[in-house]
């Protein structure tokens, strides 16, 4: 039996080649305008294009010993144990619109005025989880930018955003990160 490989086995993948695609909620997509920058607005797209890196968590079946006779032998447990929380890298805009995109969502968690879920600028629905939570695809591309994979992280809130490091000495763009959690991890090749 002969395999045909359309490329040479000595193609690998590239830390580089990625695409992350992040819909806002359905909250914050009230408020998403195209540029009309205000407190009450986020402005989505300013988010896309700054996000220089992201990790793909380990992904785990936990196993269960069992001992007998002097030996250990392992077995599943078909269980996953929960993800950990994933940290995406981003460039801050001059104008701060990416990094705002995640302070406003953060605050629809937990208003920092109120201390509690939403704020009076952003309406409330019947259904809180979908109204905050939202779905985050990352692709892999290959040598082409052609999609090869896929993954969906599926009931994303995030969790922290990062901080801003001002310094005098340093003239290089600022750095900043968020930190997601998300209840499943759903992998598919394209």
């Amino acid at each position: 039996m002969t395999t045909e490989i359309s490329q040479s086995v000595l193609n690998k993948s590239r830390t580089d080649k990625f695409l992350m695609v992040l819909t806002l909620p359905k909250a914050l997509r009230d408020v998403n305008t195209k540029n009309d920058r205000q407190n009450t607005n986020v402005i989505q797209d300013s988010l896309q294009f700054s996000i220089y890196g992201v990790v793909i968590p380990k992904v785990m079946v936990t196993d269960v010993e069992g001992r007998y006779s002097g030996q250990t032998f392992h077995f599943t447990s078909h269980k996953r144990p929960a993800y950990e929380n994933v940290r995406v890298k981003f460039t801050l805009d001059n104008k701060f619109n990416n990094y705002w995109v995640i302070y406003k969502w953060i605050n629809l968690l937990n208003n920092n005025q109120e201390g509690f879920f939403h704020a009076d600028d952003i309406p409330i629905v019947d259904q809180p989880y979908e109204l905050y939570s939202t779905t985050i695809t990352v692709y892999g591309l290959d040598e082409y930018d052609n999609k090869t994979i896929q993954f969906d992280f599926v009931g994303v809130i995030p969790v922290s955003l990062g901080e801003i490091d001002y310094n005098y000495r340093d003239a290089k763009e600022i750095e900043s990160e968020f930190e997601f959690s998300f209840s499943q991890l759903i992998a598919k090749l394209l």
